[in-house]
């Protein structure tokens, strides 16, 4: 795609490997996920950070980024394949972890603990159904704090939707958490249907929350093409 250059400076773009640096530090520092328990182990943000590698060395051309001046503010990492992601994650990402953490790279995992319990943890209600031959893309998104409610998670969610259309994909999934408000309170604004939602437990490490997952999609087939 040609970069999008907006009147106030920002920049959108193809994501570019000089790029990787900056979007496994912004996942590593995710302050979403259990930042407690990040800010006392860092050897959590680097095992969050390598758990981007199938979109890093897989899919490259369905990331995108944002910036301004030069300097990262958001990305939005795609898959065209949700199902097909979940699949090399469970292969191709599990192994890269393995490695690194038998090279020492995660520290003394006793962070771990949490995040198998929380995998272990049933569901507290059903997910809703998605049809995976009308949405079979999916992302994920994230904007630095002081960049949001400036248009750039819309503008790096259209710079998707337009790659989508040009690869003949008819649309896409999100999965939001209720401890991310704002996500939820942003695919509403932009109008996503809303499939449902489900419930679930999180351990942060520290005690146990309750999650509400929503789940959110969006037929991109009606959309005009942008270049």
């Amino acid at each position: 795609m040609e970069p999008i250059h907006r009147p106030d400076g920002v920049v959108i773009r193809a994501y570019r490997e000089s790029d990787r640096e900056a979007v496994r530090q912004f996942a590593a520092n995710d302050e979403h996920a259990r930042p407690q328990l990040a800010a006392k182990h860092a050897g959590l943000g680097e095992y969050m950070a390598d758990g981007l590698a199938h979109f890093f060395d897989l899919e490259p051309e369905s990331m995108f980024v944002a910036e301004h001046d030069g300097q990262f503010i958001g990305n939005l990492l795609g898959t065209l394949d949700a199902e097909l992601a979940d699949q090399r994650e469970e292969t191709y990402t599990r192994r890269l972890r393995r490695r690194r953490m038998f090279q020492g790279a995660y520290g003394l995992p006793i962070w771990m603990i949490p995040l198998i319990r929380s995998g272990r943890a049933p569901l507290e209600s059903e997910p809703p159904h998605v049809d995976p031959e009308r949405y079979p893309a999916e992302l994920h998104i994230g904007v630095r704090r002081d960049w949001r409610r400036k248009g750039v998670g819309a503008d790096l969610m259209a710079a998707f939707e337009a790659h989508l259309r040009r690869e003949g994909v008819p649309g896409y999934r999100i999965y939001a958490s209720s401890y991310h408000h704002e996500g939820v309170s942003f695919y509403r604004k932009l109008e996503l249907e809303e499939l449902g939602h489900f419930g679930r437990r999180f351990y942060d490490g520290y005690r146990w929350l309750p999650v509400t997952e929503y789940v959110f999609v969006k037929d991109v087939t009606t959309e005009p093409v942008v270049s």
